[in-house]
């Protein structure tokens, strides 16, 4: 007889074990697979938020000379627009509802505020392309500052902020005007501004930073970056304004216009029978401004008329009288009375002739082989609601 108390061991079959290592196996392949899954799930989540908060805003949007400006800072700038654009349209708006559209002596402002809303709403639509723009140009400003050695000082910066938030550190002294009569004279009251002192002024500056940062995301660098930007903007343009000569080759002339050619031989015959140019010219000729003045147009360089009247008038020696010259505004008889090779700009034509200079360059600049654009629609950020 067997001994009681003892179990003999359970020997499984190799059938068994096979199995039960199949099921391990698998088991252990499904928790390997899923582990891998999860990983390639994260992987292409982790991929997709690091293409689009890491990858993408760092992509250039444009580049001006090798200096790449990045949909981040195209974004953000684009932000403080759409910001700057939505509070300027409510303030109109705030105007307009101030008036009474039955008023007919109202409905010139009510025209007026209705036409600028319509256009700041345009802007608003066009910023994405208007931004990209700007930005462009800053950079092109940016390096062209650091060629002539141009800066601008944080003192500089902080003094334009403070003026635009109405804020004078060092307000003029008021000149006193001399009173020269003995007559009493009653002022009549005025309201006065009263100054924003300091602590207004920090307070304006840190709420509307405080805004701007909620609602842009523009830090406190940015934003005084464009008051330094702007003020660098002046300083080039000056800079490249200065060097427009101030005096050039100039004509003095006189002209009769008319509208058709026959009518130009007609009075260039009785010019050359000895009638008076400025006799004709108040008779004959369609161009009512030098008309009255027996058409004396008065000095002026090359530049200013349309390209056939120019060309001819500066062909002539004084004395002498052209032929007939067409042009988009008829047909003109044209006669030189004085030339100086080189006469002192008048200040309005100076000034004309400096801001042409300006926009040549920074044109100029705009289409140059060193600006590349990269713009497309998914790099504008999306609007957010009131923006």
């Amino acid at each position: 007889m067997a001994k009681k108390g003892r179990e003999r061991p359970v020997i499984e079959s190799r059938h068994v074990l096979s199995r039960k290592e199949r099921e391990q196996r698998q088991i252990r392949f499904l928790v390997i697979g899923t582990v891998v899954l999860a990983v390639l799930v994260v992987g292409v989540l982790a991929f997709g938020l690091y293409q689009e908060y890491v990858a993408k805003p760092a992509q250039p949007i444009a580049v001006v000379n090798s200096t790449v400006i990045s949909v981040r800072d195209y974004q953000a700038m684009v932000r403080y627009r759409r910001f700057e654009n939505a509070n300027y349209l409510a303030q109109l708006q705030a105007q307009l509802s101030q008036f009474d559209p039955s008023d007919e002596n109202q409905q010139f402002l009510i025209s007026y505020f209705q036409q600028r809303i319509q256009e700041v709403r345009s802007e608003a639509t066009n910023l994405p392309m208007t931004v990209l723009d700007e930005l462009i140009d800053n950079e092109i400003i940016r390096q062209e500052a650091a060629r002539r050695q141009i800066t601008v000082s944080p003192e500089e910066v902080q003094r334009e902020i403070e003026l635009q938030f109405g804020y004078d550190a060092n307000p003029p002294t008021p000149t006193p005007t001399p009173v020269t009569t003995a007559v009493a004279i009653t002022p009549t009251p005025r309201p006065t501004e009263t100054p924003v002192t300091r602590e207004e002024f920090e307070r304006r500056y840190q709420t509307t930073l405080a805004a701007i940062q909620k609602n842009t995301g523009l830090t406190e660098s940015q934003f005084r970056a464009l008051f330094e930007i702007s003020l660098l903007t002046q300083k080039v343009r000056e800079a490249i304004q200065s060097e427009v000569p101030t005096s050039e080759e100039q004509i003095h002339a006189y002209h009769i216009l008319v509208e058709t050619e026959e009518e130009a031989k007609v009075v260039l015959n009785r010019l050359q029978a000895g009638e008076d140019f400025a006799a004709l010219a108040k008779e004959l000729s369609k161009d009512t401004g030098s008309a009255e003045k027996g058409g004396d147009l008065g000095w002026f360089p090359k530049g200013v008329m349309v390209e056939p009247f120019e060309q001819a008038a500066f062909a002539l020696q004084p004395g002498q009288i052209s032929e007939p010259v067409k042009s988009d505004f008829g047909y003109h008889i044209i006669k030189v009375v004085e030339r100086d090779p080189n006469r002192p700009l008048d200040p309005d034509m100076l000034e004309t002739k400096q801001a042409e200079a300006w926009q040549k360059w920074l044109e100029a600049q705009r289409t140059s082989e060193g600006v590349k654009r990269y713009w497309s629609s998914d790099k504008v950020p999306p609007s957010q609601e009131g923006a």
